[in-house]
Order: structure tokens, then sequence, then C-alpha cells
């Protein structure tokens, strides 16, 4: 082993125990955001798979993934979110027994689906947090119209419970040094903000534990 790849690790294990020194301020729900190039490159969909496995074992319960897809004609739109569908179900069947899995596809509609106990994954193909949030909006409307709700019932908790993903991120991760997209825009507005120049495919398990004691290292406000 030569010198950098000794510190490398050294640093690496470093990270970890500190990591596991302060386990009560792990984040318990990470959001991660990517492109669909990120996802075709084999080494993007192995670091998709190496990170989830790396979350859990540091008590990460719950992994909510937008893949946004970038192609206007829906056509294309949709072959790329079955192809990806399909190579997602192959990743994941790599996942421990516990580990469980939602697919969403461009409408919001389940694309897969696998119970889990103790670590989910929510992946979000192309449908983003404002789309998300009209269809909640319509299907409340829905239900006063049928009187099944009265307007006077609608409230901020009856929204949320009309939500894909009802719980809200701790950290939410972008790499490539880019912007934020609109996924969970409504669960997301006190989520602390982790932004990385490193592309997908090249980051590294130091990098994602990085990011676990970056945010254990904050004092989260929740917009005070």
């Amino acid at each position: 082993m030569d010198l950098f790849s000794f510190v490398y690790l050294f640093y690496e294990r470093y990270l970890a125990w500190q990591i596991t020194r302060s386990s009560s301020r792990i984040p318990r729900h990470v959001a991660i955001i990517l492109k669909e190039t990120d996802l075709f490159e084999l080494k993007g969909m192995e670091r998709l798979l190496s990170a989830l496995i790396i979350f859990r074992r540091f008590k990460v319960e719950l992994v909510s993934i937008y893949v946004d897809i970038l192609k206007t004609d829906l056509s294309l739109k949709v072959e790329i979110a079955s192809t990806l569908r399909t190579r997602l179900e192959e990743s994941f069947s790599h996942l421990p027994a516990d580990a469980g899995y939602t697919i969403y596809g461009l409408e919001g509609e389940v694309n897969g689906s696998i119970p889990g106990k103790d670590f989910f994954v929510y992946v979000s193909l192309g449908f983003g947090g404002r789309d998300e949030i009209t269809r909640a909006v319509l299907t409340i409307l829905d239900e006063v119209k049928a009187g099944a709700v009265r307007p006077e019932e609608v409230d901020e908790k009856m929204l949320e419970s009309h939500l894909l993903v009802k719980h809200e991120p701790d950290i939410m991760i972008r790499s490539g040094g880019q912007k934020l997209s609109d996924f969970l825009v409504w669960q997301s507005v006190y989520s602390e903000l982790y932004f990385t120049d490193v592309n997908w495919k090249d980051l590294r398990k130091l990098d994602l534990l990085r990011v676990i004691r970056d945010f254990q290292k904050r004092q989260r406000r929740y917009g005070k």
C-alpha cells in the first residue's frame, strides 16, 4: 500500500469513527438529486447501490432519490423511465433482505415496490415536487366535490397526507455542483442542503462519510 492509499484509508476510518461517536445525530432521511445520465453509466448505478449500503450501515432509515429526466419528448421520457426502472430493480435486488423500495413513474404512479423493515428507498423518475403538490390538491378537490371532505377541513396536515413521500428529508445531496431541482418542495423546506462539485459517478465512500459528518456538525434552525 502506497502512502496516499494509507492516508486515504486512515482518514476514511477516522470519519467513520467520528460518525459513530455522534450516532444520535445521524440523518434519518437522506434525499439525493440525480440526472438520468448519472445512472446510465455503469459506475453511476454502482455508486448508488454503494451509497445505499453505506447509509444503511450508519443507520439512515430512509433515502429518497429524484432522477431528473431532462429530455422533453414524452415518448423518449417514457422509454428512459422504463429503462431506469428495470436497472434500478436489478440493482436493488442486491440490497439486504430488510431493505424495501418504491419506484414512482413520470405521473407519480407506482412502477415497482417491495416492502422493507428497517431501511426504505423512494425513487421518483422525473416526477417532481410541483407535480406532486398539484396532484395532491386535485385529489383533495375531488374529495370535496364528492362530499367526503368539507372545505373547512382542508389544512396542511391533509395536504401532507396526500403527498407521495410523507417524510421530511434531514439533508438533500446534489452532486456535480448543480442547483437543486423541485424534488420534495413541500417536505424539504427545513432540510439541510449539501452540494459537492464531485460528479456522481466519481463520488467515493469518503465523500458520503463527509456528508454525514457535515450534517452532524450543523445546528439546524428549522426556519428560525
